[in-house]
């Protein structure tokens, strides 16, 4: 099974809701045609910036046929398919490969926790067997799956039992140095940066690609971080970074894990609110996050207009 060779931005999209909390998959066609003006290069759906734990099976089909049927020959399509109940993560796996998506991930089961690389292979077989045209990317992501297992075991390990293994989406910024061992145990495999806080470690490392939450909205900043990089620029480079930085703290000191979201209010596209247990943003929350993003020259930064902040 051959990766998706993927290069520079994948957004791991939102779900847009309405004020109620229920899908307004509608708007998926307008969030798919922005990013495309922005130059990401894939998608990633119903992970945890999309909200995926906090939908239900039917919910995460309508996500994904959306998604992938609006990004379909624009950007490649990555279906995050992991739950608590892995029979139900092999129907959410068949269903990606069923609508063309063109790659399935999965987190671990996050309340019975493997405790053993053999443990997590073993429960993935049956989700790659329902997507067996489909390259498969595990999903290391401890921090919010409690499950912070070796990736160079699990990499060699999944080689020799998932027949669809392709890589992993590395969400774990402190030990995103791993890429060459990653890359010596598993030649020709690919590994997609998670952090966006790390982007600049991940680029200079080699990742070729990285997958992110602020890149729905940030583009900019990142492909001037790269962009300043391949040139040799390092201090131009840490300065964009640093940009980042500042971003993503005025998002979480304003709004929380909610800001991940209400920042596509930023960009004139309303998805609406997080749904439970993430706490909504208020509306006063989100002004101080608009105002914190002004002082900061963000809009500047990403060359977005004001006037089109809903």
């Amino acid at each position: 099974m051959n990766p998706l060779n993927l290069r520079g931005l994948v957004a791991a999209v939102v779900t847009p809701m309405d004020r109620s909390s229920e899908l307004k998959l509608e708007l998926v066609p307008r969030v798919v045609d922005y990013l495309e003006s922005r130059g990401i290069t894939g998608i990633y759906i119903a992970g945890s910036t999309g909200e995926g734990m906090s939908l239900t099976d039917e919910e995460r089909r309508a996500v994904a046929e959306a998604y992938v049927s609006a990004a379909k020959g624009r950007m490649k399509t990555l279906v995050q398919v992991g739950h608590n109940s892995l029979k139900a993560a092999a129907e959410l796996a068949g269903h990606a490969e069923s609508i063309g998506a063109d790659a399935v991930s999965a987190t671990p089961t996050g309340y019975f926790k493997v405790g053993s690389e053999k443990e997590l292979v073993e429960g993935l077989v049956p989700l790659v067997e329902a997507a067996p045209k489909t390259p498969f990317y595990y999903y290391h992501i401890p921090l919010l799956s409690g499950v912070n297992l070796d990736p160079i075991k699990l990499t060699g390990r999944s080689m020799d039992r998932l027949p669809t293994f392709c890589g992993i989406k590395y969400s774990d910024g402190g030990s995103l140095y791993h890429l060459s061992l990653l890359q010596k145990v598993g030649p020709g495999l690919e590994f997609m940066a998670g952090s966006d806080e790390a982007y600049l470690m991940a680029a200079a490392q080699g990742f070729q690609a990285a997958v992110g939450s602020t890149y729905n909205y940030a583009a900019p900043i990142y492909d001037q971080v790269r962009k300043a990089l391949s040139g040799g620029d390092f201090e131009m480079a840490r300065l964009w970074q640093q940009r980042a930085l500042e971003m993503i703290g005025a998002m979480f000191e304003t709004c929380g894990r909610a800001s991940l979201k209400a920042m596509m209010q930023m960009v004139g596209i309303d998805c609406g609110p997080v749904r439970r247990p993430i706490e909504p943003a208020g509306e006063e929350q989100i002004a101080a996050l608009r105002k914190r993003l002004e002082d900061l020259g963000w809009f500047e930064w990403v060359g977005q207009d004001r006037s089109v902040v809903v």
